[in-house]
């Protein structure tokens, strides 16, 4: 198995982890919190990854997952 850990600049999120064997990303937030996503990719995963502006991705790419319409 193998696990990613990504750290944001965010008071709200704490890091982010990836694990490919089952493609989910989990947010751990500092109010001790886990919210996991589904079915991404290890390519998606790894853009974010190398974001100049993760925070704001990783915004864009959850209000996706969950439906949420983007302005």
């Amino acid at each position: 198995m193998s696990s990613h850990v990504m750290f944001l600049s965010s008071k709200q999120i704490s890091y982010l982890t990836y694990n490919e064997m089952n493609h989910e990303l989990v947010a751990r937030y500092a109010t001790g919190e886990c919210r996991s996503f589904s079915s991404i990719s290890l390519n998606t995963f790894e853009q974010l990854l190398h974001s100049e502006n993760r925070y704001d991705d990783f915004v864009r790419l959850t209000q996706a997952k969950l439906g949420v319409p983007t302005s």
